[in-house]
């Protein structure tokens, strides 16, 4: 690993806020064998697969109500690295949200106050009361870099619960970075919109669920979640 790599990671893990560790975060080039090198791969390709799911739900829901409106760019890619006395880390890079294409989404939704394109007015001969109903019409995402967001979170700690096989120690780490696919590591100079996603989980307690010792809900609610907005 060359000496730059060495520094954005290093950058990136003291981001998570580890007390002891992050005074001298050093990622190690350490010797893997053949088929541990194998599950790393396997961990990236789920990862990037994971992002990709959460990048085409968005997409469909966008492109029901605005068909062929591009809003992503890029494509999910997930490097991992063994580091020494903390665990397992992953670099997430994300596609990004093309403000352009948000901006001009929500400008040509209908004001909610209205009703939308497609329902129509239905009475109540009792009450004298009129309602209206929407005949299929597609649900408008009011925040889609919120959703966005949630869904890339989502697909995550599936990921990281259903498939973390990697070899971690009870008080190692299992630890995701996301971020957008040219955006700088956390803690550097970069933009106000620029936000980083940190997830984190113990080899005790994954280990507790793969067991069965506790539940998928008290297993997510173990993970550590960390959002930078900078």
């Amino acid at each position: 690993m060359n000496a730059s790599k060495t520094f954005v990671l290093s950058v990136l893990i003291a981001g998570c806020a580890m007390p002891a560790f992050a005074q001298t975060a050093v990622a190690s080039p350490a010797e893997v064998s053949p088929n541990l090198r194998a599950q790393v791969r396997t961990m990236e390709r789920v990862f990037s697969s994971a992002i990709q799911n959460g990048v085409d739900q968005i997409a469909q829901k966008i492109n029901d109500v605005m068909p062929g409106l591009r809003v992503f760019a890029g494509l999910p890619h997930a490097h991992g690295y063994q580091v020494d006395n903390f665990g397992w880390f992953f670099d997430v890079e994300v596609p990004e949200v093309q403000m352009a294409s948000v901006d001009l989404y929500l400008a040509l939704q209908p004001d909610p106050r209205r009703p939308a394109p497609g329902s129509r007015a239905v009475g109540n001969s009792v009450t004298g009361t009129v309602a209206t109903r929407e005949d299929a019409v597609p649900a408008v995402i009011q925040d889609p870099q919120r959703e966005y967001r949630t869904a890339i979170r989502s697909a995550l700690i599936d990921a990281m619960l259903d498939n973390g096989q990697l070899p971690l120690k009870p008080t190692e780490e299992l630890t995701v970075g996301a971020r957008a696919a040219d955006s700088p590591m956390p803690s550097l100079e970069v933009s106000a919109d620029t936000v980083t996603l940190i997830l984190r989980i113990t080899g005790a307690d994954l280990a507790l669920y793969k067991q069965g010792k506790i539940t998928r809900e008290e297993a997510t609610a173990r993970i550590k979640v960390k959002e930078e907005r900078r």
